[in-house]
């Protein structure tokens, strides 16, 4: 795994390769002398020549003579400097690093652009090191140069630049962590399996983590996530992360992840067209597994609690069935339409559980819930559901600042109509119309007054057909959400 660190020593600079940030209006000047004279001439030839112009995204590649301390330099052209954003810092980053491994490199330095703050610095982090990622578990050892080391130039405040680049490896570390777990295929990631990766976090002295088995919810009523669960060999679970990060007995934020192992459909089974792509049902559990390795590696001094409720949903003699009715852990029943609208089924579980467990402060869910929002907004937009206005644009706005893509859908009572039944409390589905907002609707029956937000990731959570390319999302699970989600919670941390 690459190591970032912050460099400040330029006069005695060795490296295989110099990356420059170059703007459009900064070409006709560009030099290197602060730090090597060698380059120059070349550069003045190629800039008069147009052979680079700093186009977007352009890169050029200046080799110097053998024996060098410094074997190359890379031009990464930026455009023009008003249209920057983090997010194009970030993205572009990222194609330094593809090039570097094409060129063979495991190490390289980066010359950030004067004007760089803390967001472009942590951008900078962010791309090269979610860039970086690959899944490969399952290959033989392949040919190629691991990148080892980055290091990042910085002319004064070493210190705090180098803590801001290491809460940010922190924080990509944990994507990366999650999309390993996302990324595990159904034989090798159960229910049992997922809570595992989540003991393990209680090595930290803040976290503990429970793990509620099968005969512990029949006895406490979670008729949804047994339901569900039912038709699998593999046991459901609901696991409990808790973080105490305050000294004070202050109210928690719960963070809730939708975990289905694999998701066949049930009794109401998929097309199997695409059906092995349903191992990233459980991206949502994965993700909350993720913010709280992140949260309690950066040691936040808030409290904050994850709670996956994990199944596999299988057809088998003893899955649940269309028609059948489930009395809810809050005592609400369902009446089931749909096997494959699984998901609000045992979060509705989780929320309830999360109410009347913890108080919380706010909740937040994460799901790969519906079809519909991938219909509605495409692959790189999540759905966004709220009943807390406050939340509901402070969750936007960390969205913004992460590039994690997020719009607001409404929840009018009307949706809510759609799911009344004759036979029970409501339906598990509403029907074609508002797919996305009927599934919220669903979920806002059981987390009662409570400030509550839910992300619909069926489009973000991997990449698939219609995804936008970013150098720092490669194929497979992207860990959607958890960056935006620790934005969110850090901007309370220390209050």
């Amino acid at each position: 795994m690459v190591i970032i660190e912050a460099e400040n020593n330029i006069l005695s600079l060795k490296t295989q390769l110099l990356v420059n940030y170059v703007f459009t209006d900064q070409v006709s000047s560009l030099s290197l002398s602060e730090i090597t004279t060698d380059f120059d001439p070349i550069i003045r030839e190629i800039v008069e020549t147009r052979e680079f112009t700093a186009k977007e995204g352009s890169i050029c590649v200046i080799h110097n003579t053998v024996g060098s301390s410094i074997k190359r330099v890379l031009l990464l052209g930026m455009g023009d400097k008003k249209n920057l954003d983090p997010e194009k810092t970030r993205n572009l980053t990222g194609k330094v690093v593809i090039k570097s491994k094409e060129l063979a490199i495991n190490e390289f330095v980066l010359v950030p652009f004067m004007e760089m703050d803390k967001d472009h610095l942590s951008a900078i982090v962010e791309g090269i090191k979610l860039s970086d990622y690959s899944f490969n578990n399952y290959k033989k050892d392949e040919e190629g140069t691991d990148l080892n080391q980055v290091r990042i130039l910085i002319g004064k405040d070493l210190d705090t630049n180098q803590n801001a680049i290491r809460n940010s490896s922190v924080l990509s570390d944990a994507v990366i962590f999650t999309r390993d777990v996302s990324n595990l295929p159904p034989n090798d990631c159960s229910p049992k399996v997922l809570a595992n990766f989540s003991v393990k976090l209680s090595e930290n002295k803040k976290t503990k983590v429970r793990v509620i088995e099968k005969e512990e919810l029949e006895s406490y009523g979670f008729g949804g996530i047994l339901a569900v669960g039912r038709g699998s060999s593999s046991s459901p679970k609901l696991i409990v992360i808790e973080y105490s990060g305050s000294t004070k007995n202050d109210k928690p934020f719960v963070i809730v992840g939708k975990a289905v192992t694999f998701d066949t459909g049930g009794i109401s089974i998929k097309p199997s067209e695409k059906m092995e792509e349903m191992k990233y049902d459980k991206c949502g559990g994965c993700n909350v597994i993720g913010i709280m390795k992140a949260v309690s590696d950066l040691n936040f001094d808030t409290n904050v609690i994850g709670i996956i409720p994990a199944v596999e949903n299988m057809p088998s003699g003893n899955s649940y069935r269309p028609g059948d009715i489930i009395r809810m852990y809050n005592s609400k029943t369902v009446e089931v339409l749909n096997t494959d609208a699984e998901g609000r089924i045992i979060l509705g579980d989780a929320l309830a559980f999360a109410v009347k467990t913890f108080a919380p402060r706010a909740i937040i869910d994460m799901a790969t819930l519906t079809g519909a929002a991938i219909i509605a907004l495409g692959s790189n937009v999540a759905a966004l559901v709220g009943n807390n206005k406050e939340l509901v644009t402070k969750i936007l706005e960390c969205s913004n600042q992460t590039g994690e893509k997020i719009w607001e859908l409404p929840l009018f009572e009307d949706y809510k109509e759609q799911l009344k039944s004759s036979n029970a409390d409501m339906k598990n589905i509403g029907g074609r119309g508002a797919g996305a907002i009927t599934a919220a609707a669903f979920l806002s029956n059981f987390v009662d007054d409570t400030p509550w937000v839910h992300l619909d990731i069926a489009g973000t959570a991997y990449n698939q057909e219609g995804t936008k390319e970013k150098t720092y999302n490669p194929k497979g699970a992207t860990g959607f959400g958890i960056r935006t989600i620790i934005k969110y919670i850090a901007s309370h941390n220390a209050e």
